[in-house]
């Protein structure tokens, strides 16, 4: 059992987080945290947590990549038939959140999951390894297996059925989804527990102010 739990505890450092200087639009702001977190040399700085609900409205959670950040979104890829892929049809609600312990930083991104064209995630899916490829066909990702070897045994076949095939094409299954934030929270983890939160809104245009944390 895990006990005595009430002793852990961290206290944070962060520079006072002032709402003047944050750029006023939220994505741009998300840009210049993720260049500092790059520079800081955080491990997969573009990995999130990706919520969802189900059918039974509970929620659901895994890490998956950012792949790219436009002026209108966040954008990841997975295979469409997955859990999260059938959760999204249900509700395209999702909730992003991206958490860098090492600059002590934390950005929780809300809004709807939309699939991005079929052309982008072909060009996406044609810069892959591979063997990722590959993978992207082997896996029926969320459904129940009997064992390890036979997803193997399926890789190697489908490797051997693309032996001869110089450009693997992209399975109808997969693809990208971009996340269209409709609210976004930059947190500062700051002494005492009195962090800084700065969250936008956006109403026909954006709008920010701070919380109390």
């Amino acid at each position: 059992m895990v006990k005595n739990l009430f002793k852990m505890r961290t206290d944070y450092k962060g520079d006072h987080l002032k709402q003047n200087d944050l750029d006023k639009n939220p994505i741009n702001q998300f840009n210049n945290w993720f260049i500092e977190a790059k520079r800081k040399n955080i491990l997969e700085a573009n990995a999130m947590i990706l919520s969802t609900i189900n059918k039974d409205n509970y929620p659901s959670s895994r890490t998956v990549l950012l792949k790219e950040v436009n002026k209108k979104g966040f954008i990841f890829f997975t295979n469409y038939n997955s859990n999260k892929g059938k959760e999204i049809s249900h509700n395209s609600k999702v909730t992003l959140n991206f958490l860098w312990k090492k600059i002590e930083k934390q950005v929780i991104i809300q809004g709807k999951a939309k699939k991005i064209s079929d052309s982008i995630s072909a060009n996406y899916f044609n810069s892959r390894p591979r063997k990722s490829q590959i993978a992207a066909w082997a896996s029926n990702q969320s459904e129940k297996i009997e064992n390890v070897k036979v997803l193997k045994d399926k890789f190697n076949k489908i490797e051997k059925e693309f032996e001869k095939i110089k450009n693997i094409p992209k399975p109808n299954h997969w693809g990208g989804y971009i996340v269209l934030p409709n609210k976004v929270e930059f947190w500062q983890g700051k002494k005492s527990r009195l962090h800084d939160r700065i969250c936008y809104i956006f109403d026909k245009n954006w709008k920010k102010f701070r919380l109390s944390p």
